[in-house]
């Protein structure tokens, strides 16, 4: 009875076993059962990268695109291929050369790893300031990677995909920081272009700019003096993104 009772729960604990190494030759995706398809995001096809807070002298950053695997690990590295798609729209397209720099169309999935990435180099141009730029970067089908996967089913039954693609929108928004109100004493009315030339001449990073952090009053006030005596030295008006000659707020004449 005792040895009856021992095999069955041997049997029962090798079952388990068997599953589990099983399911550690996959990736974790509840029900997938098939080749091997990879993908950029399930959640969205849409990202935004914004320069708005980053310093006006940092020219270039490299965003890193995660690429994920669905279905099974292998021992060898595996190649994906990318393509690049541009925008329709002349005016928000981005151009290879002036917004980002050629991208790959080859990416390395290494061997026994579930993800790797996309590095996309983003350059930042004076357009950015009143046009986003965009870019749509698309993982092609091939004999190592298929699109079985990428198909879903929304709450209708209709087919949709998913995951393949990602575009990109790249912006320069410098959100206005909290306590700047309407007609600020020490600046004036806000600009974006206002805002990046204090930041510029009195070198503060932007994150600190706009943080929730207050900033005293007395260090406000210096920056304003400090940028209005600029104003006031240059042999021609510097002009507002209205083009009239910037000037800063009252607490600084």
């Amino acid at each position: 009875m005792k040895k009856r009772w021992f095999m069955k729960h041997l049997i029962l604990i090798i079952g388990i076993i068997s599953s589990i190494l099983q399911a550690c030759q996959l990736t974790e995706v509840d029900g997938y059962v098939g080749g091997s398809s990879i993908y950029f995001s399930i959640q969205r096809d849409t990202m935004t990268y914004s320069w708005g807070t980053v310093d006006s002298d940092i020219q270039e950053r490299v965003l890193e695109l995660p690429i994920y695997l669905f279905g099974e690990v292998k021992d060898y590295d595996r190649k994906i291929q990318v393509r690049t798609e541009l925008c329709k729209t002349d005016s928000v397209r981005a151009v290879e050369g002036v917004d980002f720099r050629a991208i790959t169309k080859e990416v390395i999935l290494p061997a026994n790893c579930e993800k790797t990435s996309l590095q996309i180099t983003m350059l930042r141009t004076e357009a950015l300031r009143k046009y986003n730029r965009i870019l749509t970067v698309v993982i092609e089908e091939s004999e190592e990677f298929d699109s079985e996967f990428n198909w879903r089913k929304d709450s209708d039954g209709n087919p949709y995909f998913i995951g393949h693609s990602m575009t990109i929108i790249s912006n320069e928004d410098f959100p206005k920081p909290w306590w700047w109100r309407d007609e600020n004493d020490f600046f004036g009315v806000w600009s974006f272009k206002k805002a990046d030339l204090i930041c510029t001449l009195c070198d503060v990073s932007r994150k600190e700019f706009i943080s929730s952090n207050v900033i005293p009053d007395f260090k406000l006030k210096y920056y304003a003096k400090k940028v209005q005596r600029w104003l006031d030295e240059q042999e021609e008006p510097y002009l507002d993104e209205n083009l009239e000659p910037m000037t800063m707020g009252p607490e600084a004449q």
